[in-house]
């Protein structure tokens, strides 16, 4: 029983608690294969395998960076500077659960010095109970809790060993996440750089402009006075010009100074006079000659043509004799022989054909004219054919204009 109670207080004394190093030597080879290496060699080799890869990376990156730049723009600045806050935030976010993660390795490792502990002094307390009285139940005790620290041990060599691991991952994320965090910032500060430079050149040639603009408006300015100028003294030239024209005009027009007389009433006679003056006005502006009407009181002084009216109401040559009455007989006095029909009604013979007496041969002409009371005188062949004859009487009579 004594060597068997030796024998357990030296298996006890290999699981005794790490900190006091007590016994702990058979433990640590006896689990090299499954705990070893430790957290900060597992890590050490990690890292160095992680920076491999990581400085790979990192030459591709560059790559990729400095092919990227070329392009970026400032929406692009905006996004890397969202993504160095993102980047930043994982970061932080990482540390907290590595911290994490070593604080339960710490109160693992604590909790099972304290199991030791408790070995330890159960040991010690069995010991001076007097385990010799009961050998069997202690060792078997012992033995049970030996067994049941081993698969603690071993469990919490597994756990220490997934901690180290997602711990180097981690380690790992956070590195590429401070490389890549750098790199943007770096990324970023070049191309503030670039736009600002890019601004400082757009000011200076927006400068340049303004100046430029100055100068053309300066020019547009003078060219408008100059042209405003120009079209006024176009426009005088113009009104001149016109003055001119009318001036020649007049003076190329010639004139005819007509007297009128009738002896039919007030009323009729402004009726008659008033629609042959304005069709005479007409006809005559075509040649341009205007009509000047003279007046004329009776007598045989007369020295410009003159247009007796004569309305015929029953006998021709009577009407026409009254008509004439006072009147010389001259080559410069026209009898206009006024119908007082409608068109259907007018004599098919002309007056020129009936009045052919001594009386009527002196005349220069004698035309056929039609009218009525309510119409004047109206749109027919007769008054188409009298007209163009009254015109054609006068215009013997044009002269220059004064």
């Amino acid at each position: 029983m004594p060597e068997s109670l030796n024998d357990l207080k030296s298996e006890i004394d290999k699981y005794h608690c790490p900190k006091c190093g007590v016994g702990l030597e058979s433990y640590e080879e006896s689990n090299s294969a499954t705990v070893a290496p430790s957290y900060k060699g597992e890590k050490s080799r990690d890292v160095s395998q992680d920076q491999s890869s990581s400085d790979g990376k990192v030459h591709e990156h560059g790559k990729r960076s400095k092919k990227h730049d070329k392009g970026i723009s400032s929406n692009e600045n905006k996004q890397l500077e969202d993504r160095i806050l993102e980047l930043e935030k994982e970061r932080k976010h990482l540390a907290l659960e590595n911290d994490q993660y070593k604080a339960l390795i710490s109160e693992q490792e604590c909790t099972i010095s304290q199991q030791f502990d408790k070995i330890s002094e159960l040991s010690n307390t069995e010991s001076k109970q007097g385990l010799e009285d009961k050998p069997e139940k202690t060792v078997s005790e012992l033995q049970t809790e030996i067994a049941q620290l081993k698969v603690a041990a071993n469990a919490f060599a597994e756990e220490k060993q997934t901690l180290n691991r997602e711990i180097s991952e981690k380690d790992k994320h956070i590195e590429h996440l401070n490389y890549t965090q750098k790199m943007n910032k770096e990324k970023l500060d070049e191309s503030i750089q670039r736009l600002g430079d890019e601004n400082k050149r757009y000011k200076e040639n927006l400068r340049s402009c303004q100046s430029e603009i100055g100068k053309l408006s300066a020019k547009l300015a003078e060219k408008d006075r100059m042209n405003n100028n120009l079209v006024s003294r176009r426009l005088e030239i113009e009104e001149k010009c016109k003055q001119l024209e009318r001036d020649l005009e007049q003076r190329s027009r010639k004139e005819i100074g007509v007297g009128f007389h009738t002896t039919v009433a007030p009323s009729m006679s402004s009726l008659i006079l008033g629609g042959l003056t304005s069709r005479l006005t007409d006809r005559l502006a075509g040649e341009k000659v205007d009509l000047v009407r003279q007046a004329y009181s009776g007598g045989s002084d007369v020295n410009f043509p003159l247009l007796v009216v004569c309305v015929n109401v029953s006998r021709i040559g009577a009407d026409a004799k009254e008509a004439l009455k006072g009147i010389p007989k001259a080559k410069d006095v026209a009898l206009l022989v006024f119908h007082h029909k409608e068109a259907h009604a007018l004599p098919s013979q002309t007056s020129d054909k009936i009045l052919t007496g001594a009386d009527f041969s002196g005349l220069g002409s004698i035309i056929d004219l039609a009218f009525l009371s309510q119409r004047g005188i109206y749109e027919c062949d007769m008054n188409n054919v009298g007209i163009e004859r009254v015109a054609s009487f006068l215009l013997q009579y044009k002269t220059q204009r004064k």
